[in-house]
């Protein structure tokens, strides 16, 4: 009878993690909370000044950093620099965290790290934007902004 009722799943865990370590649903529940969670966008950013609202989930609290990954005209392959998009800004609830940066500075040809670090609380309702300059063609660029 036992191997019919593991075979059901009747035996399983009331919820995640409880097989390992034998932790406690409150310590999972801590360990969920402070899990780093990564948002992804990508843009088109046409010749001009352009900017785009971005959205995080509603239970992020703390923003932990940026990556900004240029891509190859006209494909989405990484390369390693942009190419013609000068500068961008970027602003967390009407604070202006980077003004008017070369882009390079912030993406993989400057960093070896995963993410650029720019740590800022947030409250779930955030207000983020970021503004591209570039005044050649068309160029993509993917973003990732980690939070918690």
């Amino acid at each position: 009878m036992k191997k019919y009722n593991d075979m059901q799943g009747l035996n399983a865990p009331q919820f995640p993690g409880q097989q390992v370590k034998g932790m406690s649903i409150e310590q999972i529940r801590t360990l969920v909370k402070k899990q780093n969670r990564i948002k992804g966008y990508v843009f088109s950013v046409a010749t001009g000044t352009n900017s785009f609202d971005l959205q995080l989930s509603g239970t992020a609290r703390i923003m932990l950093g940026i990556a900004l990954i240029p891509r190859d005209k006209g494909t989405d392959v990484a390369i390693q620099g942009f190419q013609d998009i000068t500068a961008f800004s970027f602003k967390v609830n009407n604070e202006i965290i980077i003004d008017s940066v070369d882009p390079n500075f912030i993406g993989n040809f400057f960093t070896n790290d995963e993410y650029y670090y720019l740590p800022r609380p947030l409250s779930g309702t955030d207000q983020i934007t970021i503004t591209f300059t570039n005044p050649g063609a068309t160029e993509n660029c993917s973003l990732a902004i980690y939070y918690i």
